[in-house]
């Protein structure tokens, strides 16, 4: 058997309340096998998604300053994040890391990014607040869980 050698890992959050712990854990992962980190938040637009295209909103005029506002949006969020992360871990982290921020559903999002960047190791939190043994796992981490190929580890953070 051979022995694990983690390249690249993908950290996934909500920035719950918990988020630090679970990305101090991806961290020391990335460190101690000198992989990269990708960093990924994902706005969860499924809804707003399901309205503008299957229903047809994409025909309005207005729809192309709906995108062009969404992408704004998304680039303001990316700082934000990038602020976030540099107040609790401090500047010297983010040359380290690559900060995504995503719109979409979070379980393909997750997954295609995992994919695309090649990731070996997803690392997602998990806030539930009953104790782990009667706890029904959240449904992204739940839907990860069964649709991902690759090993996905979930850290529980009462």
């Amino acid at each position: 058997m051979s022995k694990l050698k983690y390249k690249h890992i993908l950290y996934t959050t909500e920035l719950s309340e918990n988020w630090k712990e679970v990305f101090s854990h991806a961290l020391g992962i990335a460190e101690q096998y000198k992989a990269k980190l990708t960093f990924l938040y994902v706005l969860n637009t499924e809804l707003i998604d399901l309205l503008t295209f299957d229903v047809g909103l994409e025909r309005f005029p207005s729809i192309d300053k709906k995108f062009t506002e969404a992408k704004e949006f998304t680039t303001n969020i990316n700082k934000q994040v990038t602020k976030k992360i540099t107040r609790a871990f401090g500047k010297d982290i983010i040359k380290d890391i690559n900060i995504l921020v995503e719109r979409g559903s979070p379980v393909k999002i997750i997954l295609n990014v995992a994919e695309e960047k090649k990731c070996d190791l997803i690392v997602i939190g998990f806030t539930g607040k009953a104790t782990l043994k009667n706890a029904t796992i959240g449904s992204t981490v739940n839907k990860v869980l069964r649709k991902s190929k690759l090993p996905v580890l979930v850290i529980h953070n009462i």
